[in-house]
């Protein structure tokens, strides 16, 4: 099972761009975050004329989060719990083929001293209470999407810049601590390695000389770090082609045996 992760930062805007990576890859699953359209509004003829299932999860104009499968789509959870006045699309959960992938777009976070960085404590911590509450360590479990979480110093193009800023925050790293000691494996630093980018800003140049972050992540349970194939980001998929945009994050691509 080939499983795609990305942050296409607007799936209208990129629509052309998508369609050629679904051509040339032909992911089982894709895993989309960002969307910034509306469940209705998405042009889901992009994946149904190329033999896909889709569960959507989207919001005007910001957030949205589908998985998209070429096997059926079952048990889809959309948003965390009690989510009240904090709503917003950035979780979407389905089983496929025995597996659960929960697609997640997680806040970015600002500044330290923001609301939203509170924000983005409070989602972590919601996001760790349902997993353990929802899921055993025994299950084949899938957690993947843009954490906004570089968990170690070769994650950031300059580490001493970073540190102690939103992405590299202390605060944030216990978290992204705890969901690993409740029994999940970065496979992507396990097949992939640190320090292999899957974002550089628009700005500055930023992917030509390689100033980029690794944001974009797969977390697995036991069951699913033992059916590792291998794990790559498709850096090709960052770059313009053909005069298409690409998005400012490149897929992430994980192959289970």
């Amino acid at each position: 099972m080939k499983i795609v992760s990305w942050n296409i930062n607007g799936i209208k805007a990129r629509q052309p761009y998508l369609e050629l990576f679904l051509d040339t890859h032909s992911p089982d699953v894709l895993c989309v975050q960002e969307l910034k359209s509306e469940t209705d509004n998405v042009p889901t003829e992009i994946f149904t004329s190329r033999g896909y299932e889709v569960a959507i999860h989207g919001q005007k104009s910001w957030n949205g989060v589908m998985i998209a499968s070429k096997s059926p789509i079952s048990d889809v959870v959309m948003g965390l719990p009690d989510n009240g006045h904090e709503d917003e699309s950035r979780l979407i959960a389905a089983t496929i083929e025995g597996v659960t992938i929960v697609n997640l777009y997680c806040p970015q976070g600002q500044t330290a001293d923001s609301e939203k960085f509170a924000f983005k404590k409070r989602f972590y911590d919601r996001l760790i209470q349902w997993v353990s509450d929802t899921f055993a360590t025994s299950d084949s479990l899938i957690l993947t999407g843009d954490f906004n979480i570089a968990p170690y110093p070769e994650d950031v193009y300059d580490p001493k810049t970073w540190e102690g800023r939103p992405t590299r925050h202390p605060e944030e790293l216990r978290r992204w601590s705890r969901l690993l000691e409740w029994g999940l494996t970065d496979v992507g630093e396990s097949h992939i390695g640190k320090g292999t980018y899957s974002f550089w800003d628009y700005r500055g140049m930023a992917f030509r000389f390689n100033n980029g972050l690794r944001i974009d992540h797969f977390l697995g349970t036991e069951s699913i770090a033992n059916q590792v194939d291998s794990a790559a980001v498709i850096r090709d998929f960052r770059r313009k082609k053909d005069g298409l945009k690409a998005s400012d994050h490149a897929p992430v691509e994980l192959l289970l045996k």
